[in-house]
């Protein structure tokens, strides 16, 4: 503002000027009019770079809350579903456990998974900027390759129940993890159960 406050001065000094040409000559007088000109179109740029920077500011903050407004609904949407869901680096991250999703071997949804999957279709919906990533995890029964293929199928079938309510196809990515990533111990049953489960994880 100062920069613009001065580009204006020196014109209007050049204009006092303009009736006693003969102190100022003319090439003086157009070098300071363009030396008016820089001061002016620099501070207009700089005046548009700092409203950039706060547009810039505005618009983090906006994502910002929108994340916080997602996990806090998303938190009290999976009360009492055993699903965790944590914030990190301005991403939701949801666990949601094996006897909840899919039985031992089987890459069918279980009859409660829809009171689990809905909040998170809701979510992807009502933010539009959001992806989700939808990670397949099993039990170590059966082969390495058996496991792999089954939870790329457990991926498969949780993208396509979101698919189904609503959320576009090219916001969601999936990947079959196997047997090769426990969160458990596999030779109990409890530990399977946690091990075969479905992880997503929503950017934004």
């Amino acid at each position: 503002m100062k920069k613009i406050l001065l580009g204006i001065l020196v014109i209007a000094a050049l204009s006092a000027c303009s009736s006693s040409e003969e102190k100022m000559d003319i090439p003086t007088q157009v070098q300071n009019l363009n030396k008016a000109v820089k001061i002016n179109t620099q501070a207009l740029m700089d005046i548009k770079s700092q409203n950039e920077n706060v547009k810039s500011q505005l618009e983090i903050g906006q994502k910002e809350t929108a994340i916080i407004a997602a996990h806090m609904k998303m938190v009290k949407a999976f009360e009492g579903t055993g699903v965790v869901v944590t914030k990190i680096d301005g991403k939701l991250h949801l666990s949601l456990p094996g006897d909840s999703t899919f039985k031992s071997s089987e890459s069918i949804l279980n009859k409660n998974i829809k009171t689990i999957l809905d909040p998170i279709s809701e979510t992807l919906i009502n933010y539009l900027g959001t992806n989700a990533m939808i990670k397949g995890y099993t039990d170590s029964t059966g082969s390495k390759e058996f496991n792999q293929t089954l939870s790329v199928d457990r991926a498969t079938i949780v993208s396509d129940y979101l698919i189904n309510q609503g959320v576009e196809s090219s916001r969601i990515e999936t990947v079959g993890v196997g047997s090769s990533d426990p969160i458990d111990d596999n030779n109990t049953e409890t530990g399977k159960a946690l091990n075969r489960r479905i992880d997503i994880t929503i950017s934004y």
